[in-house]
């Protein structure tokens, strides 16, 4: 392992002829991007940087009222429907004289009789 190869002198030989040997050639120094913030949709810029600049314990406290606010419109929400589903049930249970078929409670065309028989 001692002697040099023949193909590594002849690559010495021809990096003297550009002017330069292995020792000058320097190494190249990468650049870092430089990350810059831009806004998103529904939020400016100016909103995103004081929510960063805001403490932790007010970000968490904001957010917790927030997913309590929404809770509570869901829950509203949901009662409002049972309350319109106990009432149209209500109004159907009434008036039901009539036996309609699975396919016609769905709103299926009613399926015509054939007379010639």
């Amino acid at each position: 392992m001692g002697t040099v190869g023949s193909l590594d002198v002849y690559n010495d030989v021809r990096d003297a002829a550009d002017g330069t040997s292995k020792q000058e050639v320097a190494k190249k120094r990468s650049r870092r991007t430089v990350k810059s913030q831009r806004a998103i949709v529904g939020a400016s810029l100016d909103v995103i940087k004081e929510r960063r600049s805001q403490r932790p314990e007010a970000r968490s406290a904001a957010r917790a009222a927030a997913i309590k606010e929404g809770k509570e419109k869901r829950a509203a929400a949901q009662s409002a429907k049972k309350a319109e589903k106990a009432k149209s049930a209500a109004g159907a249970a009434k008036g039901q004289s009539k036996i309609t078929s699975k396919q016609g409670a769905k709103g299926a065309p009613v399926k015509v009789q054939a007379k010639s028989r």
